[in-house]
């Protein structure tokens, strides 16, 4: 190991023990004061309730930045990414999209669920068959609406990094790698991301969070993946 990975697993092990003693939290009026160590993951899932797009924000991009230099970390062996801190803003951006569209495909699921619009039929409240029901409703509806056109979106933020210009539609789509955005990613999507935020959406709201982050991780990895270059 050089010592650049022992710094990579500083910063794992350092955000980690941000989120169990997140130091601050949020008051009955609203305002943000020092929060006890012993209760810091309560603190952070408070933090996120009260400021869902900043943490959101933070969350996602320090998370799926390390992801992204992980995978280049592993094909070239350093950790060096170019534009690094654009590519934060990016993955940052992505995040509070991320607040947003999961409270409101879980919203927009669980006030289906019992009307006479839901296909399933009745469910008993708080089963856990209710539960997995929800969980795998929200995160088949949230990832085959949403999760294509947001990873194509980052991919196009990519192009327009990279190049440092403007990237047109058709100049775009004609870089993209039909392999991996015909066949890769939507096979992540079904085998991968479908199942990973089901286990999300079985968690209480807090353990959401923690989880979502993780996630980022994975995502950060995925989206940069490259195929090897044919052989000549």
């Amino acid at each position: 190991m050089k010592g650049s990975d022992f710094i990579a697993v500083g910063f794992i092990v350092l955000y980690f023990c941000g989120v169990f003693f997140f130091p601050l939290t949020v008051s009955p009026d609203g305002a943000v004061v020092p929060g006890s160590l012993s209760e810091g993951f309560a603190n952070f899932g408070r933090m996120t309730g009260a400021h869902p797009y900043l943490m959101g924000f933070f969350k996602v991009g320090l998370l799926a930045t390390f992801g992204e230099m992980l995978k280049v970390r592993r094909r070239t062996g350093s950790w060096k990414v170019p534009h690094l801190f654009a590519r934060f803003v990016v993955w940052g951006i992505t995040g509070l999209v991320f607040s947003y569209v999961f409270a409101m495909f879980a919203s927009g699921v669980g006030a289906l669920m019992g009307s006479p619009l839901w296909p399933v039929g009745s469910v008993e409240k708080n089963s856990w068959s209710a539960t997995l029901i929800f969980a795998v409703s929200t995160s088949f509806w949230q990832n085959m609406i949403f999760a294509y056109p947001m990873m194509l979106g980052h991919e196009w933020c990519n192009e327009v990094i990279n190049k440092r210009r403007f990237v047109g539609g058709e100049e775009f789509l004609a870089s993209v790698d039909k392999h991996i955005w015909g066949s890769f990613i939507p096979k992540t999507i079904v085998f991968f991301w479908i199942p990973a935020h089901t286990v999300t959406f079985c968690l209480p709201p807090d353990y959401r969070v923690l989880m979502s982050a993780v996630l980022s991780l994975a995502l950060g990895f995925i989206l940069t993946f490259r195929p090897k270059p044919a052989k000549p």
